[in-house]
């Protein structure tokens, strides 16, 4: 495969890490979803969407179910690939971006049903492969300089004859290059941290409609909450103060992630300090869901990328 050797912009390098970090999810998620097709909760509620369809187009469950399992194994596999081509794109390949630009197409379709919001950040991300400067940096063609302002003085006494013992108003020092795990502890965070606040309306709108459903749910993770005596009410209130709570905390972890890429030391401190809880607390809770190893995954690589000391020397250079 044919490869570029310049400096990768950091808006590849952001692009590459998020397709890597979506199709993983988009995998899971298809996995997650092959394990349920043969559920009774599943086979219930197709059953429910099956009857609300018009007369003359009601399908069997099982030819649902069957279409389901083809669709997830097909976006669970273009997933797999795109995994191994968003790092070949990250190498400088061009073919590797072509392949994953016709594979986004399928990923994104068969996602809809299998992989859920994950599938659109592969698109997404693609698509950023093929906007400047990663266009010229694939192209082998010099990529466009940002424009760089310079600070100058506004008093026009000093301007023309300054004082003796005053230091002379200088251009301020060029911004740096803005190191690769700064870019990918902040990538991580909006992907992770995002996906909770666009996902929580479809688990609010579960509990709203369908409580059995989640409590049933529940009480198969977690049987000992039978033998504990929980009542309905108060597992739905748990549940509701839950998302709650997923969705502030995700949502600053968003917030302080943007204002880090500002050059905000204290946000990256905040961050390091909600990345390392999030990874303690996801580790406990891996105990009933391995799911939750995904984002402790994730918060364990952010603290790691906050604590380079080239991304510390840069935030603290502002």
């Amino acid at each position: 495969m044919s490869k570029t050797t310049a400096a990768r912009p950091r808006q590849t390098t952001m692009a590459g890490v998020m397709v890597m970090l979506a199709a993983v999810f988009v995998v899971l998620a298809a996995f997650d979803r092959v394990a349920r097709l043969r559920s009774l909760e599943t086979r219930e509620s197709l059953e429910r969407v099956i009857d609300d369809l018009p007369g003359g187009f009601s399908p069997s469950v099982e030819s649902v179910i069957r279409v389901s399992h083809v669709v997830a194994i097909v976006a669970a596999l273009c997933a797999v690939a795109a995994v191994a081509l968003g790092w070949q794109v990250l190498q400088g390949s061009r073919q590797a971006r072509t392949i994953l630009s016709v594979l986004a197409v399928p990923i994104f379709v068969t996602g809809l049903v299998a992989g859920g919001f994950m599938s659109s950040i592969v698109t997404v991300a693609t698509l950023m492969l093929w906007l400047s400067p990663s266009r010229e940096w694939f192209a082998g063609k010099p990529i466009p300089e940002p424009v760089k302002k310079e600070s100058v003085t506004t008093d026009p006494v000093a301007k023309e004859q300054p004082a003796i013992g005053w230091p002379q108003p200088v251009a301020g020092p060029t911004p740096t290059k803005r190191p690769d795990p700064l870019t990918v502890a902040m990538v991580l965070t909006i992907v992770v941290a995002g996906f909770i606040p666009v996902s929580s309306p479809v688990t609010l709108v579960v509990l709203i409609t369908q409580p059995d459903l989640m409590l049933d749910e529940l009480r198969r993770t977690n049987p000992e909450l039978e033998e504990q005596g929980a009542s309905d009410r108060l597992l739905l209130g748990a549940s509701y103060v839950s998302v709650g709570l997923m969705v502030a905390v995700s949502g600053l972890a968003v917030v302080l992630a943007v204002l880090m890429a500002k050059r905000r030391a204290r946000a990256a401190r905040l961050l390091l300090i909600c990345s390392a809880a999030c990874a303690l607390f996801c580790i406990i809770a891996a105990i009933a869901s391995p799911i939750a190893l995904i984002p402790a995954a994730a918060a364990i690589a952010t603290v790691n990328c906050l604590r380079r000391p080239e991304v510390r020397a840069r935030l603290d250079a502002r």
